[in-house]
């Protein structure tokens, strides 16, 4: 049976979009192609129609979270306060809420030691991902120059990633609260800095 493109469309966007989600709260090797063909309510063998490989859609499941939570940072940054840009990325990305969420959440401090097992071609498509996240998150950083903002966006966020990995090892709610605070203190005080 033939389906129209519109058809086709939607069907890959309901896979990239159970991919992003599922990737991030289960990783990219737990969630294999059948699991996420059969969330989606198709069956497995129609993957390849959409994708080349599952390495292909990791990159795009990629692509469609750090636009997600891209999005949200910018978002964030512009509805605050002037000059409150980067307090509003950084108590965002450090909420108890993004802690309790990574399906939605910040792709880095989800899949981030997966990321760096990937074979050298994924590296590099998410390494491209990454700076174009930087990019458009680095009018919020400090800087006197595109290149430090830039490097400053690197910086600050693979932190945060990292910080927003171990607070979600931690089982005691009170104690993800006490240092998600103590890491917002500690990088506001440093980056506000700068």
């Amino acid at each position: 049976m033939r389906y129209s493109l519109e058809h086709k469309a939607k069907n890959h966007e309901k896979i990239l979009s159970v991919a992003a989600r599922s990737f991030r709260e289960r990783g990219g090797d737990t969630s294999g192609i059948g699991t996420v063909m059969k969330k989606v309510g198709l069956q497995k063998g129609g993957f390849y129609r959409h994708f080349k490989s599952k390495d292909d859609l990791f990159v795009e499941a990629v692509a469609r979270a750090l636009d997600e939570t891209g999005r949200g940072m910018e978002e964030a940054a512009k509805s605050a306060p002037e000059g409150q840009g980067l307090r509003a990325i950084i108590d965002r990305y450090l909420s108890v809420a993004h802690a309790n969420s990574p399906g939605s959440g910040c792709v880095r401090a989800a899949l981030g030691p997966e990321l760096a097992r990937k074979p050298v071609a994924v590296r590099r498509r998410v390494e491209a991902l990454l700076a174009e996240y930087r990019e458009r998150l680095s009018p919020f950083m400090p800087g006197r120059t595109q290149q430090e903002r830039m490097e400053n966006c690197g910086l600050l966020f693979s932190s945060m990633a990292g910080v927003l990995m171990m607070v979600r090892v931690t089982t005691d709610a009170e104690m993800r609260e006490q240092r998600l605070a103590a890491a917002r203190k500690m990088f506001l005080k440093c980056f506000s800095d700068r």
